[in-house]
């Protein structure tokens, strides 16, 4: 049996305006990705793409919560911790 495994995909302490670089280009990678998925099944299929949509949609959320953080931060000369862990495991 294959174990879970883990990989520290962000750690640090950023300036507010590196920890916007960081993680906008992070966001904006992933929405892209779906973006081009809803694109790609759009044109081969009539398939139903709703849950890409969705997902587009809570990603523009948490882009818009990390502004309103980062913002704070920038306000109130604060740096900010990011600890982000990436989890792949094995299912059936």
């Amino acid at each position: 049996m294959i174990e879970n495994t883990s990989f520290k995909f962000v750690k640090g302490t950023f300036s507010a305006e590196d920890a916007k670089e960081v993680m906008f280009k992070l966001i904006q990678s992933k929405i892209s990705y779906h973006q081009l998925e809803a694109f790609s099944i759009s044109e081969r299929t009539s398939a139903n793409v709703d849950h890409i949509q969705k997902r587009i949609f809570e990603l523009n959320e948490t882009k818009n919560d990390l502004e309103t953080i980062i913002a704070l931060a920038k306000k109130e000369n604060k740096k900010l911790k990011i600890d982000g862990t990436i989890t792949i495991e094995f299912i059936d």
